[in-house]
């Protein structure tokens, strides 16, 4: 007994080892048992058995591979192909034979085989067990590759075989193409695998109770299918459960129920009877209820939810509306500590109140002229100050003359406010970009033949004051005397070159500051005030001169959300005239009539008949 059991172990262990120590190339030819030749050939030689003596290692494609080499290789030839089938899928296998030119050298041959897809790109690398065993003798035996499986039906491929070592690169030697066979000839027309793949259209899941009703539609008659299974089971729940459901005879579609299913969230999946066809869906199944529970549940929900929908939405038009209406009820709010607060600004302010000139652009919008003339009265009213706007001395402008008024007026001033903005930007820019702002023709006196007239007087306005900030910043760095501002519909872009040099305030969020400097230089006060407490910009609209104000900015606002490129459209020079139509044609009624000429006036009554007409429109 112990010498048989001694037997028995030698006996195992020497099969394992000779399993351990089987070749690579051995499971290959495992996997290549699996391949039935059914298939057709499509070329073949005279010779289809390997020469005696030549055997080949199959390695890894990825390892072991140095194609250089000192010698050249010609390309193979008599390439041909074997089709058959792996496991239901179309495989090729490849034979060809070596070149006399260079064979003596061959150690091996690798051999690509792609499609379309660089993906699927399959390689099998053959290296000769005897590095010297091909010679020129060797030209005429048949070489055979193992089989390329898991290729497509009826598709094209490309194969490459290449031999090495050489120096020369894979792509020297050209390439050959096949064709796979069709499924019906590599696997019957009777295999399920050559049938066109089917999948129900519809899936349909409903319940009724406790059960759940589940609606597909038929496959085809050709596919023969006699049954179908239902799998279904909880989500969380571990194996599924087995529904067997017959087709309908009579109808396109089959209704199979689940009974008595328990609440939840339900995975359902639908195959045939051989395991090739399956859909999948989810359904949830709800708690059921007596038939009266649900119609007074949706009520008791349904209507408290259109009761708070009502509220809700009643809510939102009123807070709509009262944030319509919170402008101009915060602007009639004048409470009497602002209301006391201006008057004891206005009477505690020692006289005469600081002298203000301001600048701006004409050429903007209406809307923004607006703005600047309820500015200047805040800055009158609320501010305490004396203010200089060309809007409202007309007269004098006519008395005396755009550049002797503007002079003197910029002379005058304790503060000189630019008010910059895109038009004041681009017209000054664009002036001196030309350099049309010539001394001479800013001293002259503006006459009625001028192109532009009052419109381009801030242009003259903005250089003198950039003249001034000049001399003042070298001869001292004070420029206090100088300030540019800036709305928020703005930006401090906005600020002319020129004009940088001067402090820059951004309004209303900067309102306290300029409050502060304007009153920080009385006539002979030279210490800074205390900034009044109600001064800022929450608060500044509650009087009259700042409602004005508040309501111009918003305006202004709207008018920029409307239409983004106002001041782009401004710049587009207007259409030219319709030609004109001829005359109408006379009617010669025999009277004649005395022609009447008018005299042109000269140039000395142009200026005259121009301050003229300027004062009429102060009338």
């Amino acid at each position: 007994m112990a010498g048989s059991r001694r037997l028995v172990h030698f006996f195992t262990a020497l099969c394992v080892f000779l399993c351990s120590s089987a070749p690579v190339n051995g499971g290959k030819r495992g996997n290549s048992d699996k391949c039935n030749y059914k298939g057709t050939q499509l070329s073949s030689t005279d010779e289809s058995v390997r020469k005696p003596g030549v055997t080949f290692r199959y390695d890894n494609c990825s390892l072991n591979w140095n194609p250089l080499g000192k010698h050249f290789i010609h390309e193979v030839n008599n390439i041909t192909y074997t089709h058959l089938s792996c496991d239901s899928q179309a495989a090729v296998v490849v034979h060809w034979m070596a070149s006399p030119l260079g064979i003596e050298h061959v150690k091996g041959f690798r051999v690509y085989l792609e499609d379309k897809n660089p993906e699927g790109k399959q390689c099998q690398h053959l290296i000769l067990k005897d590095p010297r065993q091909l010679n020129f003798s060797y030209k005429t035996i048949r070489m055979s590759s193992q089989p390329f499986a898991g290729l497509a039906f009826e598709t094209d491929y490309m194969v490459r075989i290449v031999p090495f070592p050489t120096f020369l690169n894979d792509s020297f030697f050209p390439p050959s193409f096949l064709r796979t066979n069709s499924c019906e000839v590599l696997l019957g027309s009777d295999n399920l695998v050559c049938k066109p793949f089917w999948k129900p259209k519809t899936l349909s899941v409903s319940q009724l109770g406790s059960n759940l009703h589940v609606v597909f539609d038929h496959a085809p008659s050709t596919f023969g299918f006699t049954i179908y299974y239902l799998y279904y089971k909880l989500r969380q729940e571990g194996p599924f459960r087995l529904k067997r459901c017959k087709p309908e005879q009579n109808g396109p579609k089959t209704t199979c129920v689940l009974q008595d299913v328990t609440p939840g969230t339900y995975a359902i999946e639908l195959r045939d009877d051989n395991n090739t066809t399956r859909k999948q869906t989810q359904y949830h199944v709800s708690q059921v209820h007596s038939p009266w529970a649900g119609p007074i549940r949706a009520m008791a929900i349904t209507v408290p939810l259109v009761i708070m929908s009502a509220f809700a939405t009643l809510f939102t038009v009123m807070c709509r509306k009262k944030q319509q209406e919170n402008i101009y009820s915060h602007l009639d709010e004048e409470s009497p500590e602002s209301s006391s607060q201006t008057t004891a600004l206005s009477a505690d302010r020692p006289w005469p109140r600081p002298k203000i000139f301001i600048c701006y652009s004409s050429r903007d919008c209406p809307k923004h002229l607006a703005v600047i003339q309820s500015f200047a009265f805040f800055l009158q009213d609320f501010c305490g100050c004396e203010v200089a706007l060309d809007l409202w001395e007309h007269l004098e402008i006519c008395k005396q003359g755009q550049m002797s008024w503007l002079s003197r007026r910029i002379d005058e001033a304790h503060f000189i406010i630019t008010v910059c903005s895109k038009g004041l930007k681009y017209f000054v820019e664009k002036r001196h970009r030309k350099g049309k702002a010539t001394s001479k023709e800013n001293n002259r006196e503006p006459t009625a033949s001028d192109s532009a007239g009052n419109r381009d007087l801030f242009i003259v306005a903005t250089a003198m004051i950039a003249e001034k900030i000049k001399e003042v910043h070298q001869k001292s760095s004070d420029l206090s005397r100088f300030m540019s501002v800036y709305f928020d519909y703005s930006h401090e872009s906005d600020v002319p070159t020129s004009l940088r040099l001067a402090p820059k305030y951004k309004l209303m969020d900067q309102l306290p500051l300029l409050f502060a400097r304007l009153h920080s230089r009385q006539l002979s006060l030279t210490d800074r005030e205390p900034q009044p407490p109600n001064v800022s910009k929450r608060n500044y609209f509650r009087s009259k001169s700042g409602r004005s104000l508040y309501v111009a900015i918003c305006n202004m606002h709207q008018h920029i959300e409307q239409e983004p490129d106002w001041f782009e459209k401004q710049l587009v020079p207007p259409p030219l005239p319709n030609k004109r139509l001829p005359p109408p044609e006379k009617l010669d009624s025999g009277l004649v009539l005395n022609e009447v000429k008018l005299k042109h006036p000269s140039e000395s009554d142009g200026a005259v008949r121009s301050n003229f007409s300027c004062c009429s429109i102060i009338k």
